[in-house]
């Protein structure tokens, strides 16, 4: 029996360390084939409408007035390749000129009205660089832990990532929950780094990792507080007093060092995306971003900073930080198991998780979880044992760690909008479950386990592997078999885990191709604008477009703008966006109306990308 197991294992290994560096190059096209065929039919998402003129103005006007409460890095990414097109900017409008942050105004001007016909170029533009990160990201990923652990682990934890439905569905938006996953997770490798070989090098590259997790996310935030607690963990681990006093003063105040550094950094690469913004817009943008009476401090105290000409970059990123604050606090509307709320649940998350992750997963990271528990339960000096680990593992218990703080805090927090708010635990727990894969498979490669082992793998990843493939291109609404899939998600969830708008495109091809419609009703949740692809554009008598909401003709269109508040439907088609649909429960309550309730009610014709529900009514 082993000799045959053998003769069956060797060659495919073999196979395997001799290619390797093939396979995992196969695995990022695939990735990247996947996600770019995904992008082209995904119509925009709710938050590109404000990143992508963001992005745009940072890098054409030095001017950071759009979008304060989010960094710049990945939308300065996504504005970059805009440069090179000939489009026009709304500069002329009151969403620049007058408002206080007209993000969305000036986003619908700019990708739809201004620049006819090339809505899509700007999306596919904008977002290729977001994709290309993703890529980039891979290959970085497959080089450190095949450098760290060894091939085996390496193409794991790769194909973990690029068959990942979760980051295939957001490695082509322009939001910032790719960049942060990626950023975040090379800040927590720039802090090990820096604690496993102290150096000059190192510490700059800590502070660099540091400023990189905070550009591109604020949630890059938590990784000072989290690291300053493992690092003081470090000082506890010293083994004597001497190196107690030596490692307080390399890993605490070292980091504190860093961490003051990459606020330099921070402040520097903030400069030219504020070089060009007015003194008073900044004013005003602060006074009318914070208006809670409890943030009156931090208003004072950002425009008196605004007044110094050389740290007026850092009162942007100060904004930014405090309105993210403001914006976890306040919460949103939250659908969760047929129940709507404005503040939160505290068991949305983990069982978004458990629906939202291949099952395949989920098992494997089962297995590693319950057999250190069983060790655990049976060790004479647990703790010593677990202090002698983190002394040699630092790598796996800062990851692991900062995953299951990220966690908590997204669970204790007043903001459930989706899997993307947790997309940053997943790096860490590829990576783990991963490295703890392969170990126990070699463990078990000289008993009677190894063929059941060996196929018990193989099958999980055929499993993994082809969810996702099965899931195209319907990424963001992917959900696994837990609850049926995608098509079922309605029951327990809306918003950007189902319904970010991405198939607003989709729904114009399927009434397309039914004839039979030739009239449908919609209320549609998302960035896109649905007379951009339903209606013909408007000109002046001179022959000059009429660039603004008002500049369509929908006239002899199959398409009619609906919402909920206009009561019951008579029309014999209406589509309605998964989101409106449900959250409605909530709104109608308010408004003591029925709402969507003779909807909800029946069942739809279509689910275009289960997110966009086509009801015939008779």
């Amino acid at each position: 029996m082993k000799s045959q197991y053998n003769r069956i294992i060797e060659p495919v290994t073999r196979f395997i360390r001799e290619q390797n560096v093939w396979i995992a190059t196969g695995l990022l096209v695939l990735m990247f084939g996947l996600s770019l065929s995904s992008m082209s039919g995904n119509s925009a998402i709710v938050d590109e409408i404000a990143h992508i003129p963001a992005g745009y103005s940072y890098v054409h006007y030095g001017d950071y007035r759009l979008n304060p409460e989010h960094p710049p890095l990945i939308k300065d990414l996504a504005g970059l390749p805009l440069q090179f097109l000939n489009v026009k900017f709304p500069v002329n409008e009151p969403s620049w000129t007058s408002d206080i942050n007209g993000q969305w105004e000036a986003g619908w001007n700019f990708i739809y009205h201004l620049n006819d016909g090339k809505a899509d170029q700007i999306l596919f533009w904008a977002r290729l660089p977001i994709l290309l990160l993703a890529i980039g990201f891979g290959a970085f990923l497959y080089w450190y832990v095949r450098k760290r652990w060894g091939v085996a682990a390496g193409l794991t934890v790769l194909f973990f990532y690029t068959l990942s439905p979760n980051f295939l569905g957001h490695d082509d938006l322009v939001t910032t929950d790719l960049g942060a996953s990626a950023f975040i997770f090379l800040g927590l490798l720039s802090f090990v780094h820096y604690a496993e070989k102290p150096s000059a090098k190192r510490f700059w590259l800590l502070s660099l990792g540091l400023a990189g997790a905070n550009l591109a996310k604020f949630s890059g935030f938590l990784l000072y507080p989290f690291l300053l607690v493992v690092a003081l963990m470090l000082v506890w681990l010293a083994k004597n007093p001497t190196t107690v006093a030596a490692r307080l003063k390399t890993y605490v105040l070292g980091l504190v060092a860093a961490s003051v550094a990459s606020v330099v950094w921070i402040w520097i690469y903030y400069i030219p995306n504020t070089w060009n913004m007015p003194l008073d817009v900044q004013d005003r943008l602060i006074k009318g971003s914070l208006p809670d009476s409890h943030l009156q401090f931090v208003v004072h105290l950002l425009t008196a900073v605004n007044s110094i000409p050389l740290v007026k970059a850092l009162a942007q990123y100060l904004l930014g930080l405090t309105m993210v604050y403001g914006r976890v606090t306040g919460g949103n509307t939250t659908y969760f198991n047929g129940m709507v709320t404005n503040q939160s649940f505290h068991g949305y998350f983990p069982e978004l998780f458990s629906f939202k992750t291949q099952i395949a997963l989920l098992i494997l990271m089962a297995v590693p979880v319950i057999l250190v528990t069983k060790r655990f339960l049976y060790l004479k000096h647990p703790f010593k044992t677990i202090g002698e680990h983190m002394r040699t593992h630092i790598l796996e218990w800062t990851v692991g760690g900062f995953a299951a703080f990220y966690f908590l805090i997204s669970v204790a927090g007043n903001l459930n909008l989706g899997i993307r708010h947790i997309l940053p635990i997943y790096v860490p727990i590829f990576v783990l479950v991963g490295v703890a894969t392969v170990r126990r498979l070699r463990l078990l490669e000289k008993t009677k386990w190894a063929g059941l082992a060996a196929a018990g793998f193989v099958v999980l990843m055929v499993w993994y592997g082809g969810s996702a493939i099965a899931a195209h291109p319907n990424y963001i609404s992917y959900f696994n078999e837990f609850i049926g899939g995608g098509g079922n998600a309605y029951k327990y969830f809306t918003d950007s885990s189902v319904d970010w708008g991405q198939d607003l495109k989709r729904l114009k091809t399927y009434v397309d191709n039914h004839p039979e419609i030739n009239h449908i009703a919609l209320d549609y949740f998302g960035g896109g604008a649905p007379q951009y692809y339903f209606c013909n554009r408007k000109y002046t008598p001179d022959g000059q477009l009429i660039a603004t909401s008002d500049g369509y003709d929908c006239s002899h269109s199959v398409y009619q703008e609906w919402h909920s508040q206009y009561g019951r439907y008579t029309g014999q088609y209406i589509a309605v966006s998964e989101t409106f649909l449900y959250n409605d429960l909530w709104y109608s309550e308010l408004n003591h109306t029925t709402g969507y309730d003779y909807l909800r009610a029946m069942k739809p014709i279509a689910k275009v990308g289960n997110s966009i529900y086509v009801y015939q009514l008779y």
